[in-house]
């Protein structure tokens, strides 16, 4: 029987807020700033290389996740619609070295692209962040397999927001 073709539209969406202590414009340079982004972006214990930052619609950042003791992972955006101060649209996946998507390290069936929508929002004179993330373009497995991810994007991106609001406190 041939694979079905539904498009992510039918996956769950996984959403996530935080109020950051710090003016919008401040958690903003933090997103937009290559130096600062690549001292907070991922989950706790990671140092990130960053390799390429083109922080505009159809640029991208490349980087690579550093564990103590293990290989490194690679990672891209490819930033899709940017609103200053507002909202940030990209497209994530697994990288190579050289920003060619690659397969999850743990998983076949993981989604090639997931489309993350941040939006910043000044609740008064902290920030809101609102983030939800979809697949882009799965197979039905790859859309299963995420909807089974909560509890990992719970870690991976709480510990990421983590970082973010220590970064903002430091």
């Amino acid at each position: 029987m041939p694979q079905s073709n539904h498009t992510a539209a039918q996956s769950v969406t996984f959403e996530m807020n935080r109020v950051f202590d710090a003016p919008p414009e401040r958690v903003w340079q933090a997103w937009s700033d290559a130096d600062q982004i690549a001292r907070w972006w991922g989950p706790k214990g990671c140092t990130l290389d960053l390799r390429r930052f083109e922080f505009h619609p159809g640029g991208f950042f490349h980087y690579a996740m550093k564990f103590a003791g293990a290989p490194a992972m690679w990672g891209r955006f490819n930033y899709r619609e940017i609103v200053k101060r507002e909202r940030i649209v990209w497209l994530n996946s697994f990288a190579n070295e050289h920003c060619g998507i690659a397969r999850a390290p743990f998983s076949e069936e993981c989604p090639l692209e997931i489309e993350n929508v941040v939006t910043f929002s000044d609740v008064d004179g902290k920030t809101l962040v609102a983030l939800r993330a979809k697949p882009f373009g799965a197979i039905e497995q790859e859309q299963r397999y995420f909807d089974n991810l909560r509890p990992s994007l719970e870690q991976g991106y709480g510990g990421t927001l983590d970082q973010l609001a220590d970064f903002l406190r430091g």
